[in-house]
């Protein structure tokens, strides 16, 4: 049987010895261990890079996969004996726990980042950096787990953090971009600038400002559901134009000069693509291409199937249902993921595993044009909703380089959202919300399952998600959130326990209607 443990890719470079030794023990809750032999001053722009580099693990180096199931985007092989906890949504604590784990490693190397930059007369921008990448790993924690550990989880002296209210953290998130992006603002023509250490942006300040901006219209929108959030997101969104947020032609992309060596591929292509000597990892023949998505694409005359999966030996995108027990669907059958790279490793132009050397998108354009096109439908940002949602989908063909060339693309995307199909074209749906979230779901595949999943939890759509069919499966939905990982009880049990007991397919996080 392949071993399909989630795991976490350690990106190693020579920042990161330092990054481990300020931060915290991965696979402990130990979030608050300091090591005395570490350096008393380190340099906040050696922490940023190996920080981003080990944000780019665990959001794309199968820490997201289960999202990828429950969203109906992938299938399990039938070449291989089958994950039964999995597809009957029956996993354990110790279940991709690493987003747990390593989401507060990495938050405790971000906070060194902005208290060191705090620290000295020009380290405004390190400042605000910390504060961002800190509030984009919290929300993370809180939409998979909900109530956690916040304001007292990365205090040195709090071995033992309290849990707070997730109702109490998201408001305190957006403050926290608000003064990020204040910070940014104000900062003296003299600050240093992260340069080649900030593995993002390279020390374009206002790119972070855009990309705080549009984290906070991420934060917002997951509460349109709840009594308070209307009056909150308006208020909140005051003064902010389409400006203000990730565009075309911009994705905030993770890469610190990934390479075709041990542990410094690409975290994507290192878990679905090809080893340094050629040969195709592990989980690149375990995943395959579930048939609700391929048959989505394909019925609505979709080129982006055989960009977000492989073609099979007919020449074709063909998926597998969920838990699907037929010894016949092989993977010669089954398409793969991630469009059809080169197992050379030679760089492809077109669709989502391009190479061992591309970036990590971890909030790329099309999903920030998406929160817009809903805030726009809601009344929240003013702006001509067609044009900002025909720019979402275009911006998906574009980030896959549909038909291998810019205008290609665009073309591609045109004809799409151009058919007479509610579910493509906006001007035809009876629904706007429906469409818009639908053809978000279509194009955050691989690119952010937990977003789309997070948009299911909190509006159910797509309204027909399959359910594994899996022998011995009772579920009649995917799961709401994830467990409180099995660390966590080891070792910071009374505030676990304190939250009761938590069922993964009842236990709901609070932005749930």
């Amino acid at each position: 049987m392949l071993n399909r443990k989630i795991k976490s890719f350690i990106i190693v470079i020579s920042v990161v010895f330092l990054a481990s030794a300020i931060g915290c023990k991965k696979g402990t809750f130990d979030i608050n261990n300091t090591n005395p032999n570490s350096p008393s001053s380190v340099s906040p722009g050696l922490i940023l890079k190996a920080a981003l580099a080990s944000t780019s693990s665990i959001y794309w180096g199968g820490d997201a996969d289960f999202a990828e199931i429950y969203m109906g985007y992938w299938a399990v092989s039938g070449n291989y004996i089958p994950d039964a906890q999995l597809l009957t949504y029956n996993e354990p604590t110790s279940y991709a726990q690493d987003n747990w784990n390593s989401g507060y490693a990495i938050a405790n190397n971000f906070n060194k980042v902005q208290t060191l930059g705090a620290a000295y007369a020009n380290g405004a921008n390190y400042q605000a950096i910390g504060i961002i990448m800190k509030v984009f790993l919290f929300q993370r924690i809180v939409d998979l787990y909900n109530n956690c550990p916040y304001t007292g989880a990365l205090s040195a002296s709090n071995l033992f953090p309290a849990y707070d209210q997730a109702t109490n953290i998201y408001p305190s998130l957006v403050n926290q971009l608000d003064s990020a992006v204040a910070i940014i603002a104000a900062a003296p023509v003299t600050a240093d600038n992260p340069g080649a250490n900030d593995a993002m942006f390279g020390g374009t300040m206002s790119n972070w400002t855009k990309f705080a901006r549009t984290l906070k219209l991420k934060i917002l929108m997951r509460l349109t559901q709840t009594s308070t959030g209307p009056a909150y997101i308006t208020s909140k969104l005051s003064g902010l134009t389409a400006a203000s947020f990730i565009g075309a032609g911009m994705d905030a992309s993770i890469n610190i000069g990934y390479a075709n060596a041990a542990s410094l591929q690409n975290p994507l292509w290192a878990e679905l693509g090809w080893g340094t000597t050629g040969t195709a990892t592990g989980n690149r023949a375990y995943y395959r291409a579930c048939n609700y998505a391929v048959n989505f694409y394909n019925n609505n005359a979709d080129p982006r199937a055989t960009y977000f999966y492989g073609v099979n030996n007919a020449g074709v995108a063909n998926g597998r249902p969920l838990g699907s027990t037929n010894g016949a669907e092989t993977n010669p059958v089954i398409s793969s993921i991630g469009g059809n790279p080169s197992a050379s490793g030679t760089v492809q132009t077109t669709g989502v595993l391009k190479s061992y050397a591309m970036g990590t998108p971890i909030l790329t354009a099309t999903e920030s044009l998406f929160l817009q096109a809903e805030a726009i439908q809601r009344g929240y940002l003013s702006g001509t909703l067609a044009t900002v949602y025909n720019s979402a989908v275009a911006e998906s063909f574009r980030i896959l380089n549909v038909g291998g060339s810019a205008s290609a693309a665009a073309t591609a995307a045109a004809t799409y959202t151009a058919q007479a199909n509610g579910k493509t074209n906006l001007a035809a749906s009876s629904n706007a919300l429906q469409t818009i979230i639908l053809q978000k779901w279509a194009a955050l595949n691989i690119y952010d399952p937990v977003e789309t999943w997070c948009d299911w939890r909190r509006l159910g759509i797509p309204s027909d998600l399959p359910v594994s069919i899996y022998p011995g499966t009772t579920a009649t939905h995917p799961p709401y959130r994830m467990l409180y990982p099995a660390t966590e009880y080891s070792y910071n049990s009374a505030n676990v326990n304190a939250q009761g007991t938590i069922n993964a397919m009842t236990s709901k996080v609070f932005w749930q209607p």
